[in-house]
């Protein structure tokens, strides 16, 4: 789900960039030294969050640099696991990795263990991006372990969060649930309703994959009643989406579209195109289920100009990695630079000769540099051309074919709405027929058996034998097992699936719950029920309010209408 991205992101910024802040206290003659590298590793981190990739480049080289001149291990490291975050951010894995596996050698060789979950952790963020999912879940592990030997329960938690999206991401539903549901309970002992609510809407995420729409609605609001709990903006956008399209599958038009128009502006304030032209098209969808093709069609071109927006957005990010990895090779020769500049100073006897050769070699590599350049902007025009050209093309052609393809599934949905309407409609009276009967029937022996007993035939033997076996007969009919048997029979005929789903969703339900359901479900009363069952009126009540609280339903809330969600369900 989109969410799980958004929540990559998040652990890369908290493991990735705050806990490579890691302090060590400094001994009296290094402290100016210390402060010094402390405040570089800093701006670093700030201009990569701002996304100024040249300044935050060359601080984080000469941080580099500096460290490792001075013998400082520890800030060294984190220069590396910097460099391959500032990459991640410009979607240059290779590069990420490489620097990453580079500080990942020297935390083994110098033994600093405290720093690396970070860098397990980062490792692992990249490999998820790149989806290579085995290689993310190797490297989540690797985290939890040091996690555990640390004793860091919050790492555990976000170690466990990010292995248990992983292992849903590969199929491994059994094994996620376990890993987020351990998580979940770490982050509610340490109050981060933050991370709770993203673990319990990844759980929601999973429920909803196996279409288990009911237990994936409680958690998707759950997760949401967090968020506007603790005002926390950044996720409530994803949340309000996953319920939109969770209400779309009971057949709740109305809430689902709300849910999703609410989450198109939270998109819209994070700049999130893709999950905007998602949102559009569950409108569009929506839309035409209900019949209301003006709608449909008019969330179906909000979609295609998204797509359009978004196909303009992949260019110019394609035409800014470009301009990146030019720069990219600016910066390396930055880098050499810095290191000829330190060579000369301890050299300085060969110092006009060496200026003569980085001279020359200034003046080939600019015209290189502006000859190169000159020819990259000839293949970015003629590729932003055709990409123009292919998408209008494109989108004509998903235009056109989305028109039909909504009109023969406007007039498909019509008739088989209609016909199964009549159906249930049939079945549904029927049912309701038979339980009336056996209503009926009940009470009638009920009411000749309450006249038989108020003969009293004391002084004839005979009779009162032959009046004995009419009451005895009468109590051989009132067999209420065998009915209810005949009329499940009956029930599952018309609504195959309901007692299923309804046991599956609510486990603690008993066979007499499920009894009472299907009474209710067919719309009889109270007093129905209760000659139906054989008991009073206020035994039915109180069994209705027992069944109540098994379902969870608040006052306001009508069983009938839940009850109805599982009748529904079974037909879509």
């Amino acid at each position: 789900m989109n969410c799980n991205r958004l929540y990559l992101g998040r652990v890369l910024a908290v493991l990735g960039l705050c806990v490579s802040l890691v302090r060590c206290t400094p001994s009296a003659d290094q402290a100016s030294a210390d402060v010094n590298l402390d405040s570089l590793l800093l701006d670093a981190v700030r201009k990569t969050e701002e996304l100024k990739f040249e300044t935050a480049h060359a601080e984080l080289a000469e941080l580099e640099i500096l460290a490792r001149e001075r013998g400082d291990e520890l800030k060294q490291i984190q220069a590396l696991i910097n460099m391959g975050i500032l990459y991640l951010k410009y979607n240059e894995h290779d590069e990420a990795l490489r620097y990453l596996f580079q500080s990942l050698e020297l935390a083994q060789q110098y033994k600093r263990e405290e720093i690396l979950n970070t860098i397990y952790n980062d490792i692992g963020v990249v490999y998820s991006t790149n989806d290579a999912t085995p290689q993310a879940i190797d490297y989540y592990k690797k985290a939890l372990a040091i996690s555990e030997k640390q004793g860091n329960r919050h790492r555990i938690a976000l170690n466990l969060l990010n292995l248990g999206t992983e292992m849903h991401k590969l199929g491994d539903d059994r094994g996620a649930l376990q890993n987020l549901h351990k998580a979940e309970r770490l982050f509610r002992d340490d109050r981060d309703t933050a991370n709770v609510a993203v673990t319990v809407n990844n759980i929601g995420d999973i429920a909803y994959s196996a279409k288990n729409y009911d237990s994936a609605l409680l958690r998707y609001r759950q997760a949401h009643e967090m968020s506007v709990g603790i005002r926390n903006q950044f996720y409530q956008a994803g949340y309000l989406l996953s319920l939109g399209r969770t209400y779309y599958y009971f057949g709740q038009y109305d809430s689902a579209a709300a849910y999703i128009a609410r989450s198109i502006e939270g998109f819209e304030r994070m700049k999130d195109t893709e999950n905007i032209i998602d949102s559009y098209r569950w409108l569009s969808r929506i839309y035409t289920v209900r019949g209301n093709m003006e709608r449909a069609l008019y969330f179906s071109n909000l979609t295609l100009a998204w797509k359009d927006t978004l196909s303009e957005e992949k260019t110019i990010k394609w035409t800014s990695e470009a301009q990146m990895k030019y720069e990219y090779g600016k910066m390396e020769t930055a880098v050499e630079l810095l290191q000829e500049e330190a060579g000369r100073q301890r050299q300085f006897w060969i110092g006009v000769t060496l200026i003569g050769i980085v001279i020359g070699l200034l003046v080939i590599s600019v015209l290189r540099t502006k000859y190169i350049n000159l020819q990259q902007r000839n293949v970015i025009l003629q590729k932003e051309q055709e990409v123009d050209r292919l998408t209008l093309e494109k989108n004509r052609v998903e235009r056109d074919q989305l028109e039909r393809d909504m009109i023969a599934t406007e007039r498909l949905n019509a008739l088989e709405q209609e016909r199964l309407r009549q159906e249930l409609t049939f079945k549904d009276r029927e049912l309701a027929s038979k339980a009336l009967h056996l209503v009926n029937k009940n009470e009638t022996f009920a009411s000749i058996h309450k006249l038989l007993a108020t003969i009293e035939l004391k002084d004839n033997p005979i009779a009162k034998t032959q009046l004995d076996k009419a009451k005895k007969i009468i109590r051989g009919n009132d067999n209420s097992d065998q009915e209810w048997e005949a009329f499940k029979l009956h029930f599952q005929e018309v609504h195959p699936q309901f007692f299923h789903q309804l046991q599956e969703a609510y486990p603690d339900l008993s066979a007499n719950d499920l009894r009472l359901s299907a009474y209710l479900l067919i719309d009889l009363n109270s007093k129905e029920i209760a000659q139906i069952f054989n008991i009073s009126p206020e035994s039915v009540r109180k069994k209705k309010q027992r069944l109540r609280e098994k379902l969870n339903l608040e006052k306001e809330e009508d069983i009938k209408i839940l009850l109805s969600r599982y009748k529904k369900t079974e037909r879509v």
